[in-house]
């Protein structure tokens, strides 16, 4: 029993680790793309990059959602 839940342990954790990295390399990805040349010296600006983060967020959470909605309604 006890290798059954390491084995989930270690499965789970490498999801999390691939959500993590994807998440991370999507939102460098970005910010280099839109905010190299940019300065945030206005509200409009950060405004802006908050919604664009947002937006980069909502894609890598969908890209992950059955993937993590499976996971979590194992125990169910």
């Amino acid at each position: 029993m006890r290798e059954l839940n390491n084995k989930r342990k270690s499965k789970d954790g490498r999801l999390y680790e691939s959500v993590n990295n994807y998440t991370k390399y999507k939102l460098v990805e970005m910010l280099i793309e839109k905010y190299k040349d940019s300065k945030l010296d206005n509200l409009n600006a950060i405004e802006q990059l908050s919604d664009d983060v947002l937006n980069v967020l909502h894609v890598c959470g969908m890209k992950y959602y059955q993937k993590l909605h499976s996971n979590f309604n194992k125990d169910n």
